[in-house]
């Protein structure tokens, strides 16, 4: 590309003719000043507002992943699967293997496959359709928790729905590489993981920005309140993440999207909102 040099010794980058009347003067847009290999950095009151705004936008664009103690829900969900009956929590054995054994194996999209490959992953799910929850609270809660997770992620005042798509079970050795999920709905925002009491061990789910692991999820188990307590992970649906290997015990999960209908108004209204 090249240069003129202007009365001053100041170097410019030459524009398009139509641009050329807005600068006439030879002059760096925005009251900038350098050369060809500077930098160009804001010089005015104004410009520095602006650069400043954008600067800080990443950090009021809502939490990237956020989870810990579920306050809003109760700690026995009154699981029911069509076929197995009450699931109890903590996940013990038997009902486990019962559980399991009413399941399909979990797939992974390859490109525009699906596959089945247990060293990439390793688990079994169950539709949603076969899933109940016979505690009146639990819907409750998850229809607050969908408020607090829009606020978190910088929906504010945008209303989300959480629906459940799958229910997870992960025994010895279930885990998941990193990866990357499909969006499962025009709107899908994020996805809720929200574990029930549980007594397995490790099956930390990991989740990845800019490559490098950001957030570690691991449901209470550090604190000592897995057993006892429900706990959950929230991340952005496109936000690249793995479950770690489970080294004992059965790991049940309840696995939603968090999803903006076209009820929840137009792209510029969600806009303003953020």
């Amino acid at each position: 590309m090249e240069s003129g040099d202007n009365d001053d010794g100041k170097e410019l980058f030459d524009q398009e003719p139509d641009l050329e009347e807005d600068f006439g003067e030879k002059e760096w847009p925005f009251a900038g000043e350098g050369k060809l290999d500077d930098v160009p950095a804001p010089t005015g009151t104004a410009c520095i507002k602006i650069s400043n705004t954008l600067g800080e936008a990443s950090e009021h664009s809502g939490d990237f992943s956020f989870g810990g103690q579920a306050d809003l829900l109760p700690p026995v969900p009154g699981l029911f699967v069509d076929g197995v009956g009450p699931v109890p929590v903590p996940l013990w054995e038997e009902r486990a293997l019962k559980l399991i054994d009413k399941c399909d194996k979990s797939p992974f999209g390859h490109n525009m496959d699906t596959k089945l490959d247990e060293s990439v992953r390793k688990s079994w799910q169950l539709a949603p359709d076969q899933v109940q929850f016979k505690n009146p609270s639990w819907q409750a809660g998850i229809d607050k928790m969908a408020v607090a997770i829009a606020y978190r992620l910088g929906y504010k005042g945008i209303p989300l729905q959480c629906v459940l798509y799958k229910l997870l079970v992960y025994g010895e050795g279930g885990h998941f590489v990193k990866h990357q999920d499909t969006e499962k709905e025009d709107g899908m925002i994020a996805t809720l993981v929200v574990q029930p009491p549980s007594l397995h061990e490790g099956g930390d789910l990991v989740v990845y920005r800019d490559g490098q692991v950001k957030y570690r999820h691991d449901f209470g188990a550090a604190e000592g309140t897995a057993t006892y307590l429900t706990h959950y992970a929230v991340h952005y649906a496109d936000a690249e993440h793995a479950v770690e290997k489970v080294t004992k015990g059965y790991r049940l999960a309840l696995v939603s999207r968090c999803a903006c209908h076209r009820r929840c108004g137009t792209w510029n209204e969600i806009q303003t909102n953020l």
